[in-house]
Order: C-alpha cells, then sequence, then structure tokens
C-alpha cells in the first residue's frame, strides 16, 4: 500500500511541476518579453530587424519625452512607468468586473 501511494504522490508531483514549468505562449514569467517582442516584430516573421527594433524604441523614446526636447529624464521615465502601471490596473478592473457580472449572469440563468 505504501509503494502504491508513494508512486502515485509521485506522479502526481511530476505533472504538476511540469504543468506549471511550462510557458504558454508567453503567459507567467515571459509574458512582458513575448508582448514586447509580438510588439516590435511588425511585419509577423518571428524575427526583430534592427529597423523594426529601432522604429519601436524611437516611438517608445518620443512617447516618454513629454516636453519634445530630445531627452529624457528620470522624472519622465517614472511618469511614463506610473502611467503603464495605471494602465495595468484599470484593465485588471475591468476584466474582474467582466468576469463578475459573467459569473452573476450565469448564476441568474441556472437560477431560473
Amino acid at each position: 500500500m505504501k509503494k502504491i501511494l508513494t508512486i502515485f504522490t509521485s506522479v502526481a508531483f511530476l505533472l504538476t511541476a511540469s504543468v506549471f514549468a511550462h510557458d504558454h505562449d508567453g503567459h507567467g514569467k515571459n509574458a512582458m518579453a513575448g508582448d514586447h517582442f509580438k510588439k516590435m516584430d511588425t511585419n509577423s516573421d518571428n524575427k526583430v530587424s534592427k529597423e523594426e527594433w529601432q522604429k519601436f524604441h524611437d516611438g517608445f523614446f518620443t512617447e516618454i519625452d513629454k516636453d519634445a526636447d530630445g531627452s529624457v529624464t528620470l522624472e519622465e521615465m517614472k511618469s511614463a512607468r506610473m502611467e503603464k502601471r495605471e494602465e495595468k490596473k484599470s484593465e485588471m478592473n475591468d476584466k474582474a468586473k467582466e468576469a463578475k457580472k459573467k459569473k452573476d449572469d450565469k448564476k441568474k440563468k441556472t437560477s431560473e
């Protein structure tokens, strides 16, 4: 009985570890890198050319340089980071509200 339990526990552990270790197309640890890469790869060839790299980062620089003086200050960098953080919070809140609404709608349908 102990052997069966030990084998079962080992198999369950290995399956769980393999599921969590697998990167699901940019979900988890590599999500930001995957999203960043996709934004830069404008022709969708799964390669980022020097031109695509520079074009993306030039646009990013222009976005951060709020006073358009051709340079970025630490304050402009901090401000841009806070704006992105607030955008992400807002997106997450919207997704949570939508999920709650779907859950509530589902409860209504089952109770009718």
